[in-house]
């Protein structure tokens, strides 16, 4: 999820914000980070009833829930294709701004809420294991959802230098890279879940994903014909059809939930693959029909306004969703029967997301704690 805000000129309605507008060109770019952050809820909400814990495998909430999971699946690739669209550009800035600017975004929410989900699972779950905890961090999965700032720190990282490549490269070599980069990436997955063969760690997890950071600053311009939108919208759509069953063939097959029936959900499983860059691509042309955001002979400045204040809230909205979601579902639980179990984890997602950007932006404006979020 990236951090990267755009700056425009302060005027006399954008003076009252916490944060400018965005501009129109990008406007597509944070309706895809609302989009992928409540996707990523989503995700949450439901892969507890996938992995059996609130109904048996195979049966129809099963199912149901393995549709939904599947459908958004595309929510972390999307969130790294953003940060390649707006980091990866050549610009002037030197390693030492970069660096300062990135990681003091980046590592203060690692550290802190690395702790404190620990933490939980430590003193409030009574879990006590200790050096299952050291391996979690060195794994670089303190919680399940916090991979992602090892992956995002590991891109920052190798940014700076990816921006000489792209700066220098012709078109032609961007895009070999890219798509070496994703193919090693879909071959790494793929050798790990069925070999068991090679695990990532804090310092190599954020590998396989450079193509996909590549990938989204080579298509952040590109522009869809209408042919072009119906064939992502095909693509998208046959992705997530395929998704749901060979997760659902793998998973009855083998009678149990494993690695190996969970690989089609993989952000690099092809699949995934797949949907994520057919969305990518159908996200600008579907924010052009909404043209109270995208017209530049309007006045939408305030329109702008709240769609960059709701993405920029969108990174604190991943750190501190999970717990409010734990508690929430402990409470309300998940019925095993299919149109309550939607209905249930839709109902979740929207209290959390509406919590979590409230929490986050009440962070936002507390000084010792603004730097966590």
């Amino acid at each position: 999820m990236t951090v990267q805000t755009f700056r425009t000129p302060r005027t006399a309605t954008s003076r009252r914000s916490v944060t400018t507008a965005t501009p129109v060109e990008t406007a597509w770019l944070d309706v895809a980070r609302i989009a992928a952050i409540t996707a990523v809820v989503l995700l949450h909400s439901v892969a507890v009833v996938v992995t059996r814990d609130y109904t048996e495998l195979g049966s129809a909430t099963w199912w149901t829930a393995n549709v939904v999971d599947s459908a958004v699946r595309w929510c972390v690739p999307v969130f790294i294709m953003i940060s390649g669209a707006l980091l990866l550009a050549p610009r002037r800035e030197g390693l030492r701004s970069f660096y300062r600017r990135r990681f003091s975004r980046i590592g203060i929410p690692l550290v802190v809420w690395s702790a404190f989900y620990l933490s939980i699972d430590l003193f409030v779950e009574k879990w006590n294991d200790w050096p299952d905890a050291l391996h979690r961090i060195l794994a670089g999965q303190p919680s399940v959802h916090l991979y992602f700032l090892f992956v995002l720190a590991g891109l920052y990282a190798l940014t700076p230098f990816l921006r000489v490549l792209t700066a220098h490269a012709p078109p032609r070599t961007l895009w070999w890279a890219a798509v070496l980069m994703t193919a090693l990436g879909v071959a790494d997955q793929a050798i790990s879940d069925f070999s068991g063969i090679g695990e990532a760690n804090a310092v190599t997890r954020f590998l396989p994903y450079v193509g996909y950071y590549l990938l989204g600053y080579l298509l952040r311009d590109t522009a869809l014909t209408r042919r072009g939108v119906w064939a992502a919208g095909a693509v998208l759509v046959a992705s997530v059809a395929a998704t749901v069953g060979v997760v659902g063939a793998t998973a009855v097959a083998q009678g149990e939930w494993t690695v190996q029936a969970a690989y089609a959900y993989d952000y690099l499983s092809p699949t995934v693959l797949a949907m994520s860059v057919a969305l990518f691509l159908l996200f600008r042309p579907l924010t052009g029909r909404w043209r109270g955001l995208t017209a530049p002979d309007r006045d939408t400045t305030a329109a702008r306004r709240r769609l960059r204040t709701l993405a920029d809230l969108s990174f604190g909205v991943f750190l501190v969703h999970l717990i409010l979601l734990r508690e929430l579902r402990s409470f309300t639980g998940i019925p095993d029967h299919p149109a309550a179990m939607v209905a249930t984890v839709l109902a979740q997602t929207v209290a959390v997301l509406a919590v979590s950007f409230l929490v986050t932006a009440v962070l936002r404006r507390i000084p010792g704690l603004r730097a966590t979020v």
